[in-house]
């Protein structure tokens, strides 16, 4: 997508849970000269609940590319028979949120109405999970998540932002980092987003 002098910025959207939230804020810091960057004012856990709130997502506004990731809140284990979105250890009894089969039915449902918009798509894969120190989320389960994902988007010709192989690649070189969604020394994510956005920009 070029951009001619004097035009108006594209617009780019980040869909994403909790975890893309200040991602999002410093990536349209990074890129606030060549394009408007927004996350989107509502919030969805997991593919399921953004799959219901597709449209509230969106918003009314129109997306030259929409950056998004769902991933983390499905392999959350939680509460079961609840409607409210309650964590809780496996160990406790918590279920995971989105089973295999759901998580790729999910994307699928997503990626048709995303390609609706007219807007390029960039799917960004769920970072390495190497530890939970409260039980929530199985270390190493998003490998599989992964793996569905990149089936998803392949077969949609949807561009991927490897971030769970970039991500590796920083704890191979700084073994100390804390998980990006955790506290103490974390991994700064925001460049890797806007590598991405400028390649497709």
């Amino acid at each position: 997508m070029t951009q001619v002098l004097g035009a108006e910025k594209p617009r780019v959207l980040i869909l994403g849970d909790n975890f893309y939230k200040a991602i999002s804020q410093q990536a349209a810091k990074a890129l606030e000269e060549r394009a408007v960057v927004v996350g989107s004012p509502q919030e969805a856990t997991h593919s399921g609940l953004a799959v219901v709130m597709i449209d509230k997502l969106l918003g009314k506004e129109k997306w030259d590319i929409i950056y998004f990731n769902f991933g983390l809140g499905d392999l959350t284990h939680r509460a079961p028979g609840m409607n409210s979105y309650r964590v809780m250890s496996k160990a406790a009894g918590g279920v995971r949120t989105t089973s295999p089969k759901d998580y790729q039915k999910n994307l699928t449902e997503l990626v048709k109405r995303l390609k609706k918009t007219g807007a390029k798509l960039v799917w960004a894969s769920t970072t390495p999970i190497r530890k939970s120190a409260n039980g929530i989320i199985e270390p190493g389960s998003e490998t599989e998540y992964n793996t569905i994902a990149s089936r998803v988007m392949k077969a949609h010709n949807i561009p991927i932002n490897d971030m769970h192989a970039k991500v590796s690649k920083i704890y191979e070189e700084k073994p100390d980092r804390a998980e990006p969604y955790g506290f103490g020394k974390k991994v700064d994510l925001h460049p890797l987003l806007v590598e991405a956005i400028k390649k497709n920009l």
